[in-house]
């Protein structure tokens, strides 16, 4: 099973190039922070995004199941789009960067013992474009502002630390057209 993360800072594409992606019929794993219950630790907390890391990847483990259960040889490597990785718990969390290597090993054990290839795809968007679109954003969905996504400062530390991160693939995203970057993710996904 192959699943292709993408990644980004808010305003990057990821959930428009993964709608356009489910129309075409692949299957989608959304990024569901928004789904964790409430407690009375904050959603960046270490402990709190820990726990999203090991939602991500039991819902993994449960796709990859599912989908070999009911899959005839004659069937495509299955692909998945996940809106996120778990490596977006590095930089969102306080003391994130103690996560990095933990996740690391888990993407190495699931390609090694259960044959599921994770690819991580950085969308990078040219700064002015992403704010342009953040701000576009928030004028229908101002409820985002509590996610701190109305202050410039926060999406441009956010980018600097995305564009610095080890990712497996870059792709730019600032004037292709969806479909043209869907292209290039199913490339991706079979000459990975």
């Amino acid at each position: 099973m192959n699943v292709i993360c993408l990644e980004g800072p808010h305003g990057s594409g990821k959930s428009s190039l993964s709608s356009r992606c489910e129309e075409a019929g692949i299957k989608i794993l959304d990024e569901a922070f928004l789904d964790l219950p409430k407690y009375a630790l904050h959603p960046q907390t270490l402990t709190m995004e820990l726990q999203w890391v090991s939602n991500w990847f039991q819902r993994i483990l449960k796709k990859c199941y599912d989908m070999q259960e009911n899959r005839n040889e004659e069937d495509p490597i299955p692909l998945f789009i996940a809106d996120r990785s778990p490596f977006s718990a590095v930089y969102y969390a306080s003391n994130g960067k103690v996560l990095e290597p933990v996740i690391r090993k888990m993407i190495q054990e699931l390609k090694e013992k259960a044959n599921i290839n994770i690819i991580t795809v950085y969308l990078k968007t040219e700064k002015e474009l992403l704010w342009s679109r953040v701000l576009a954003r928030l004028e229908k969905e101002p409820e985002r502002k509590n996610l701190n996504e109305d202050n410039r400062k926060f999406l441009d530390t956010t980018v600097e630390w995305y564009d610095n991160f080890k990712w497996d693939q870059t792709i730019n995203n600032n004037k292709q057209s969806l479909k043209s970057l869907r292209k290039q993710l199913l490339t991706l996904a079979y000459t990975w």
